[in-house]
């Protein structure tokens, strides 16, 4: 879990994870990034209450987002791993058993996920998430149904196996979405299973990492992240990528034309995908 400025969630976050009944042993590494509120303070408190299982890292400086990710990341060293923002929050005391004996009892799988609810504080609504839009019959995915407009996947909901140890590669963190990536490489090692139970939640506010872009900012990233997964995928999958990324100049070039910028609106319609 990493976590900055969220004093409003961080204990609703913890919560979820240490009401976690399972018959091992978990534990949660927290990442305080030098919160400007009282995020730190919480996460603090919380460790001496839970000793045994909260484990945090509490560095001097403010790392930002992807340092922060990365040496989080790097003390984790469980068998598996599950992800979390501090903004987020599980709602299953049985999230974690259910994912760690699906995954037990399926070794050809490398990670899995699930269905979450999706409150939107901007507008002040809930919601269930969408099932994924292209998988097998068995809701089973694969490397091509991650080439997709949009991630089917909440960070929140992954639980995958620990396959690459303490250090995940350094392009990954040079990626615009670091999760999104990393579903890519854990579909080398197996296939991703989709839950439909509800275990989670996810936050859209106006701090969020991604929800609190401007839709501009995320088609830009996303184009971004596309081009740079298409240098290290085969090239059976380069016409996939190509449409994802042709959707997202699409939008860019209405965005542009919206805002009277023809310039603009012509050097997106016509850059190429590379």
């Amino acid at each position: 879990m990493t976590t900055y400025n969220h004093e409003s969630y961080i204990a609703q976050a913890i919560e979820g994870v240490v009401m976690q009944k399972t018959n091992f042993k978990y534990e949660l590494v927290i990442g305080e990034d030098v919160s400007q509120d009282n995020t730190r303070q919480i996460v603090k408190d919380y460790q001496k209450r839970y000793p045994n299982i909260i484990r945090l890292f509490l560095p001097e400086d403010n790392l930002g987002m992807v340092p922060m990710t990365k040496a989080t990341y790097s003390l984790c060293t469980g068998k598996y791993i599950a992800w979390l923002d501090g903004d987020d929050y599980w709602t299953d005391p049985f999230k974690l058993q259910k994912q760690v004996d699906f995954l037990e009892n399926n070794p050809e799988y490398s990670f899995c996920f699930h269905k979450v609810i999706v409150i939107n504080q901007l507008q002040n609504s809930s919601a269930e998430s969408i099932d994924p839009a292209y998988k097998e019959g068995n809701d089973t995915l694969s490397i091509e149904h991650f080439i997709q407009i949009h991630n089917p996947v909440y960070t929140l909901s992954v639980l995958h196996r620990n396959v690459l140890g303490a250090t995940l590669p350094d392009w990954l963190f040079d990626l615009p979405y670091t999760d999104w990536g990393l579903y890519f490489i854990l579909c080398k090692y197996g296939k991703a299973k989709y839950f439909r139970e509800v275990m989670g939640v996810y936050r859209i506010h106006k701090g969020g990492a991604y929800s609190g872009q401007t839709n501009f900012y995320n088609f830009s990233q996303i184009v971004l992240f596309f081009k740079a997964i298409k240098k290290i995928e085969p090239v059976k999958y380069y016409s996939a990528i190509d449409r994802v990324i042709e959707y997202y100049q699409n939008e860019l070039f209405k965005i542009h034309i919206r805002k009277f910028d023809l310039i603009g609106a012509l050097r997106n319609k016509f850059s190429r995908n590379y």
